[in-house]
């Protein structure tokens, strides 16, 4: 099967290895280049720790 996934981040790269895995033709497609060093996923897929979010990085005090 050919399939499109839209986003780059944590969860669209795990889905794209998963398919690929299961033998899919994947397309990975994403908004934003891969170099961009503002990149981020927006998934917080299995993060332990609350303050490890770029929300609280970025708190002005």
């Amino acid at each position: 099967a050919q399939v499109a996934v839209a986003g780059a981040g944590v969860a669209g790269r795990l889905l794209a290895c998963r398919l690929l895995d299961a033998g899919a033709r994947v397309s990975l497609v994403d908004e934003n280049p891969a170099s961009d060093a503002r990149s981020c996923s927006f998934a917080a897929a299995g993060m332990l720790s609350p303050l490890a979010e770029i929300e609280q990085g970025e708190l002005t005090i």
